[in-house]
């Protein structure tokens, strides 16, 4: 095997993206989750929730990112995030979970926690301006142009979820989705099924996304090549194919890693 990890991915043959926070780069939504997760407070607590929640996104980020905390109290745990999923516990990659911790902490139910989320995702469906991830479509397109396929896998619900892709220009071109993906813990199962499908060996397929437990640990554990964009937690992983900083760069890498993989192969 090829030991660049450019060419090694470019060689690749199936693409499975994750969605939020891997096809595009903004965050003011945010802010309205928080708003929505505040409304199932009495007034009274919700100025005080608020000034938490700020005050994790703005300045405690690195306590809660990268560390597992109780779906129940909102605890930090000591849990290694290699372990198997398990359900009691919330790993914190991304700012969607620390707001969830946050919510915990004041007493926000997991019903009202699945609502607030769904009104913020009806948000940006609606009304939240979105820019597409520069190169993103061309790499997506260059990668079926060259025989390779591209499919999408997300936690989040159908409607919006489609129209925030409509909005970023890429829905026409990903060739198969699952919507409420279950991530983690059919994060495998839905892999298995994408490599069957396209008759693509571990090694010759690629799982992109913000999101180690959900979206690298399973694919690592199948044998496949991953791009991890770890915008928030920034801990080196030896165990990822390539470690990105923030979507914005994926467009680019993409298109590096089939510029060379061509040359490898001339």
């Amino acid at each position: 095997m090829h030991q660049d990890p450019y060419v090694r991915i470019g060689r690749a043959k199936l693409f499975i993206f994750d969605l939020d926070g891997t096809v595009y780069a903004e965050t003011d939504h945010f802010e309205v989750y928080a708003r929505e997760l505040a409304s199932f407070l009495p007034e009274a607590r919700r100025q005080a929730f608020l000034e938490d929640a700020h005050r994790a996104l703005l300045h405690d980020g690195q306590s809660f990112y990268g560390h597992a905390f109780s779906r129940e109290t909102g605890e930090r745990v000591d849990v290694a995030e290699e372990d198997r999923p398990n359900r009691a516990y919330l790993h914190v990659d991304d700012p969607w979970g620390l707001l969830q911790v946050v919510a915990i902490r004041h007493g926000i139910g997991p019903r009202e926690r699945d609502e607030a989320f769904l009104r913020t995702r009806d948000y940006m469906a609606g009304p939240f301006p979105m820019q597409p991830l520069g190169g993103l479509r061309d790499a997506m397109e260059a990668i079926r142009a060259r025989g390779g396929h591209v499919v999408l896998a997300t936690n989040s619900p159908e409607p919006d979820s489609r129209a925030i892709l409509r909005k970023l220009n890429l829905e026409d071109v990903i060739e198969d989705f699952v919507f409420r993906a279950v991530k983690p813990y059919r994060t495998e199962e839905h892999f298995r099924r994408w490599l069957e499908k396209y008759a693509v060996a571990p090694e010759r397929a690629v799982s992109i996304g913000d999101h180690y437990r959900n979206e690298m640990r399973p694919a690592i554990r199948l044998g496949m090549l991953t791009i991890y964009i770890d915008r928030y937690i920034g801990r080196e992983r030896p165990d990822v194919t390539l470690r990105l900083t923030h979507p914005g760069e994926l467009g680019d890498v993409l298109m590096t890693c089939l510029r060379r993989a061509e040359e490898a192969e001339a």
